[in-house]
């Protein structure tokens, strides 16, 4: 037993002369209080998550353990437990998240994609400051809705718009967030896809955007599309029935941009003809639009949107006598027809078959461009003297076809009236008129109504507003 406490007593006096212990090594580092050495096994500390951490109450400065929660090894440095990379209480430290990291803008079903920046302190109580950069396409917006400064957590939103008129092409958008001298990066990669370029370069009739470029626009398929006219070129009709400019065929969620640097011209009502058998006349044609919508469309109108203009009503009448002997029956007629609208409006005809007796006139055409002038309508404006005795009677008809409208307006009605003149010749006192009348006649054809400059048919536009308008770049009305 003695023996045993010498040997006990032995090893503290060793111990406490070199104050140092080794395992698996004979002569510990000197300056090593405890070295271990293993080529098969490590140092396994405590093993604390952070709630048994932070209970410790009053540890050790320099107590080390490992923490279960964020797979750290973290020690008490007399004022917080640190991480072993951190280096001191106040050191910034964050996490910055994105979702989602990449999207894809077709313009079509939505103009912007959104991602969202998250951001959470995981040490220190400095704030975050984000910025981003990027080169975006031509036309192409970025913007960041919500603070872009995080004090503790929170996020905000990068916002990628394009419209029709925009840039295509990959966009990587760099997130940046700073901290002291922490700096964490993530990216938003946006594909905008590119609409379908349809370049007008020439002078074109009923110009049916779908229907002339069906490869790349299918029939009823959703599209992003660009029509770009260029300047000096004029879309016309030849039918005023007919738009001179349509979409066509598309689905009608699909967007479709105009950049019109030239002139999309309504083709004007043609003016009324007059057949012998009227009495009376005919209504003008009525003008024809300029641009039909069929989807969602955006219009940058640098050039003129002109609405055709209605064509002018016809007016006449005829008269068919009782048989006279030898001669049989006369009939007596006089008619002229309506001026066409602008552009192209063709004048009416009028028919003299069947007339004995009688003038006719027809009406004119209107020119072309967009300086179009309108087609005046026919005229007969012939006196006719009877001499009875010493009384003259002078009958003089006025008979006046409707003029066709200019763009965007209405033709005119065809009117008729007839000047009744009665001279009596007295002696010593000379010609005495003492009956001088108009009587007017309302029997003329209504002029036609002018065109549309835009008919949405119900689909949303921007550029141009709903109304009416008579300006160099526009005539007539924007209706739904």
């Amino acid at each position: 037993m003695k023996k045993i406490l010498l040997t006990i007593f032995s090893l503290f006096i060793l111990m406490e002369s070199y104050s140092q212990v080794g395992i698996n090594i004979l002569i510990p580092d000197s300056s090593a209080a405890l070295q271990v050495e293993s080529n098969k096994k490590g140092v396994g500390l405590p093993r604390l998550n952070s709630v048994q951490m932070n209970a410790i109450a009053t540890p050790l400065k320099g107590l080390t353990i490992f923490n279960t929660s964020d797979s750290v090894i973290e020690y008490w440095n007399g004022e917080c437990w640190l991480k072993a990379y951190e280096p001191n209480c106040y050191y910034c430290d964050f996490q910055m998240t994105i979702t989602p990291a990449s999207d894809t803008l077709d313009r079509t079903i939505a103009d912007s994609v959104m991602a969202t920046v998250t951001i959470t302190h995981t040490h220190g109580t400095q704030p975050i400051t984000a910025t981003w950069s990027a080169i975006p396409p031509s036309g192409v917006q970025i913007t960041e809705q919500g603070s872009t400064t995080i004090d503790t957590s929170g996020s905000f939103n990068i916002i990628v718009s394009a419209n029709v008129f925009s840039g295509s092409g990959n966009v990587p958008i760099l997130i940046t967030a700073y901290c002291g001298n922490q700096a964490r990066f993530v990216t938003f990669n946006v594909y905008i896809k590119p609409c379908v370029q349809v370049n007008i370069v020439n002078d074109y009739t009923n110009y049916d955007v779908q229907g002339l470029n069906s490869v790349p626009l299918p029939a009823g398929s959703l599209q992003c599309v660009l029509v770009t006219i260029n300047g000096g070129v004029t879309l016309h009709s030849n039918d005023a029935t007919l738009p001179s400019l349509t979409i066509g065929n598309l689905n009608p969620m699909s967007i479709v941009g105009i950049l019109n640097n030239g002139a999309i011209l309504g083709r004007g009502g043609d003016g009324a003809g007059f057949q012998v058998t009227t009495v009376g006349g005919n209504p003008g044609q009525n003008g024809g639009n300029a641009l039909n919508l069929t989807t969602q469309t955006v219009i940058q109108n640098y050039g003129q949107i002109y609405a055709g203009g209605g064509g002018g009503g016809s007016v006449g009448l005829s008269y068919t006598s009782p048989s006279i002997p030898i001669i049989g029956s006369i009939t007596i007629g006089f008619g002229v027809g309506g001026g066409g609208g602008s552009e192209n409006g063709q004048g009416g005809a009028v028919s003299s078959g069947g007339i004995t007796l009688g003038v006719f006139t027809a009406g004119g055409s209107a020119t072309s461009s967009v300086s179009s002038i309108p087609g005046l309508g026919g005229m007969i404006t012939a006196a006719i003297p009877i001499t009875i005795s010493v009384a003259t009677i002078t009958i003089t008809p006025t008979i006046l076809g409707g003029d066709g409208g200019a763009f965007a307006q209405a033709g005119t009605a065809g009117t008729a009236s007839v000047g009744l003149q009665v001279c009596v010749q007295i002696p010593f006192l000379g010609n005495i008129c003492p009956i001088n009348l108009t009587l007017p006649i309302p029997i003329g054809g209504t002029g036609g109504t002018p065109g549309l400059a835009v008919k949405r048919n119900g689909n949303p536009l921007q550029g141009i507003a709903d109304g009416t308008y008579n300006a160099f770049q526009i005539k007539g009305t924007v209706a739904p």
